[in-house]
């Protein structure tokens, strides 16, 4: 067996052969995308206590010719896959299951996108999961091994829950009679209170006259479970007819899941659903029934009128354990993501991250949950070849996640948030200002209310009917913001989505991100790191929806001040590079540069002279050549 030293001299070599490269190409810019990669990324980023012990996941470069069953005999352990079966015995490997389940119906696409391919793998704690995944990943016919890292929801610690708080006021206008509605300063700040400045919030009043939330629309909660008996919640919840009227322990509905009603357990792998504070929490601030006459209010709950709301799916990969504050937490959260773009689901709200504590590292998605994400980003809302379903509001799906409570301008500790096809969102409290828990930096793509970290500047929601919790009770942190622009994007696709064809994700996004308010100058030592501004409903469904944006645009053409402009949706997002031929297909400029998307990046290009160019923009893989002229 290999271990990590073979991969340190393989990286190593590596970089002797780039800096080769470098000097023997003048004419060429050699960025790490031509060079083969470090296959195991995650053992320089999570140490060993980051990571669960004697699990790793591998993915394989062709499907398995026989039927993958570990089995041991006479001290031998077989796998069903040749290529580990010369590790099996001395990892001390117990079992293997695919990572993303049989699909059924959805089988084709999941197989096309080569999420069959990927494997759990249990082996003896005694071996180290990072030495493991490095023994793993250079054998022939694995094309990475990876430890699993632990995850963690990104709520602060809940005190017991308080049931004081603020009174209905009679000058302000609260278009629903939800009695708590008065406590969602996230929804209506009216700026009363000594902690309140007006307007620190999601600007919902006028909007939702018109638009309160649609049942067409399905937001897919991967995070506890959702309480199931929760009269604020009840009506709302997406609900899987075939299973409810079908067989039980049966797959009614062809899509790889028994009886999934309201959602699927991926912590007990059953459709049993099992309350939890946390997820009900994030679920009651997108979608708590509205005008109901109790408790709260959800930004898409509807308007109390019969089959109004957005629908609510479970999709757990948290469980309490024994006293509602620790959590047993799933081990395949990639297939929970998949599982809301397999039925039905266009939002994808994650208010979830990594427990790493070494702020100093390079930032890292697992690669499972990555390919989860893009897999939702594409097929959400779609059939199997990515067309839009005829009775879904949008093509392609939008993924949230929180960003975190480190208050770290590191993404290491906001992944996934810092991924560039996910929303990553940061917190502000009831003043405008970034509270001290949240993260923030250059990645965030937008801010929401989080809460403060007492009384009634916490975020009042849905919570468990067990343990004292009845019902409702104060949280916060950037779990609490999430939500807030999850709720909001449901608002967004009721109004150009139902009952039409053609509205993207892209579109959604652009609006999201382009229309949220400026809260620098509230925050001037994180301006341009707390995303565009706060997430702002009115000034979002105010907005004229244009037709799809190519993923680069350049705005200046021509150039007349120095000054080169462009913008990027997702797909050009993060590090790229710049390079700039003249009329003669001469190299006159090259730099490289940090991209957000939706947002105008500027660079100088003063000392060109006038003329003819071509810019070259390469980013994730992916270029775009555009011809400009410079006065």
């Amino acid at each position: 067996a290999f271990n990590l030293t073979n991969i340190q001299v393989k990286k190593a070599i590596l970089i002797l052969l780039s800096a080769a490269l470098l000097f023997a190409c003048n004419d060429e810019i050699i960025t790490s995308d031509s060079l083969e990669q470090d296959e195991n990324p995650f053992l320089s980023v999570f140490s060993e206590n980051e990571v669960i012990p004697g699990r790793m996941r591998i993915k394989l470069k062709e499907e398995p010719a026989g039927e993958v069953t570990v089995r041991s005999s006479g001290g031998q352990v077989t796998t069903g896959i040749r290529a580990l079966d010369g590790s099996a015995t001395l990892l001390g490997i117990t079992r293997m299951q695919r990572t993303f389940p049989y699909a059924g119906k959805y089988e084709e696409r999941t197989r096309r996108e080569g999420l069959h391919l990927w494997y759990d793998v249990w082996f003896s704690e005694e071996v180290a999961a990072t030495r493991a995944a490095g023994d793993v990943t250079v054998l022939e016919g694995i094309e990475t091994a990876i430890p699993v890292p632990k995850v963690i929801s990104l709520a602060m610690p809940a005190d017991p829950p308080v049931t004081a708080g603020l009174m209905q006021l009679s000058h302000v206008f609260y278009p629903f009679d939800d009695p708590d509605l008065s406590k969602q300063w996230g929804f209506i700040n009216p700026g009363t209170e000594s902690w309140q400045q007006e307007g620190a919030d999601v600007r919902l009043q006028n909007v939702w006259q018109q638009y309160n939330g649609h049942p067409d629309i399905i937001v897919a909660i991967v995070d506890g479970g959702i309480e199931l008996t929760h009269p604020d919640l009840q009506a709302n919840l997406w609900i899987n007819e075939a299973e409810l009227n079908g067989a039980p322990g049966y797959d009614d509905d062809q899509n790889g899941y028994d009886d999934d009603i309201y959602g699927y357990n991926f912590v007990s792998d059953t459709g049993t659903i099992k309350a939890h504070r946390h997820g009900t929490h994030v679920a009651g601030t997108i979608g708590a029934v509205n005008n109901n006459g109790i408790g709260v209010s959800g930004i898409a709950g509807g308007n109390g009128t019969p089959n109004s709301g957005v629908r609510l799916m479970s999709c757990q990969i948290f469980e309490h354990q024994g006293n509602y504050t620790n959590d047993i937490v799933s081990g395949n959260i990639g297939a929970a993501i998949k599982y809301g773009a397999d039925n039905g689901a266009v939002i994808s709200q994650n208010s979830w991250g990594y427990a790493a504590d070494a702020a100093s590292r390079s930032s890292r998605i697992d690669l499972v949950h990555k390919e989860a994400i893009d897999y939702f980003v594409k097929y959400a809302g779609c059939d199997n070849d990515g067309n839009q379903l005829p009775d879904s509001p949008m093509k392609g799906g939008i993924v949230f996640f929180a960003s975190g409570n480190s208050n770290s301008s590191n993404p290491s500790v906001a992944a996934p948030a810092d991924y560039e096809k996910v929303i990553g969102v940061a917190a502000i409290g009831p003043d405008y200002k970034k509270p001290s828990y949240s993260n923030y930096g250059d990645y965030m793509a937008i801010s929401a209310p989080g809460g403060g970290s007492s009384g009634d500047t916490r975020i009042w929601s849905t919570t468990i009917a067990a343990g004292g919790y009845n019902y409702y009770e104060y949280r916060y942190g950037t779990s609490m913001a999430c939500p807030h622009v999850a709720g909001v994007a449901a608002l967004v696709i009721e109004k150009h989505g139902v009952g039409k064809q053609g509205f993207t994700a892209t579109q959604l996004e652009e609006l999201l991100l382009t229309t949220a308010y400026d809260i620098d100058r509230y925050n001037p030592e994180y301006a341009g790191q707390l995303g565009t501004g706060c997430v702002d409903a009115q000034a979002a469904l105010s907005a004229d929806l244009v037709e799809e944006r190519p993923a680069f645009l350049l705005e200046s053409n021509p150039v007349t001040d120095g000054t080169l402009s462009f913008r990027v949706t997702s797909e050009f997002l993060g590090s790229a590079v710049i390079t700039i031929y003249n009329g003669t297909g001469s190299k006159v400029f090259s730099k490289e540069i940090e991209t957000k998307r939706f947002t105008s990046t500027t660079v100088d290009i003063s000392g060109l002279s006038a003329g003819y160019y071509t810019l070259e923009f390469v980013c994730n893989g992916t270029t775009a050549k555009e011809k400009f002229i410079k006065y």
